[in-house]
């Protein structure tokens, strides 16, 4: 059974977050506030994005814009593809239109039905791995850097 944005915003009411629904571009934005995390604005804000398409058979959540490429671009997104092998049920995926990467999630409902238990599930870990991956990407820069001040020495 397919479902709607319209349903999705039902679950998200029922289970109080709060949301914006924008009928016109088909999506639902959700605002969570990290503790780390920041957007490219450098805002502590996670911005998730719900959509439901090929007719409503699968629901997709992203943070579009999660992360900047910055100078090497395949090195950035072998970082956060291994994140992503390691972490159940979040995937990357590299917009070159605007040259960043996207978090997303998705969920088949084909015949079956979404639940609102896991749609929560679904902006919780989306949002959750947001940090994960900043504070290891933030790492993984600190530890490079501290690598190239001993190849000076």
């Amino acid at each position: 059974m397919a479902v709607s944005l319209q349903r999705c915003a039902e679950f998200l009411a029922a289970a109080r977050i709060r949301h914006h629904d924008d009928v016109e571009q088909g999506v639902i934005r959700v605002v969570r506030l990290t503790r780390e995390y920041r957007n490219l604005r450098d805002e502590k804000l996670a911005i998730l994005q719900i959509t439901t398409p090929d007719d409503g058979r699968r629901c997709r959540m992203t943070i579009e814009r999660a992360f900047a490429v910055g100078a090497d671009v395949a090195a950035t997104c072998r970082e956060l593809c291994r994140a992503a092998a390691d972490t159940p049920l979040v995937g990357v995926e590299f917009d070159a239109d605007y040259d960043n990467l996207r978090m997303v999630v998705e969920v088949l409902v084909e015949d079956g039905e979404l639940t609102q238990r896991q749609l929560v599930s679904m902006v919780d870990t989306l949002a959750e791995t947001a940090e994960l991956w900043h504070m290891a990407r933030r790492e993984v820069r600190l530890t490079a850097a501290g690598e190239d001040r001993q190849r000076v020495a």
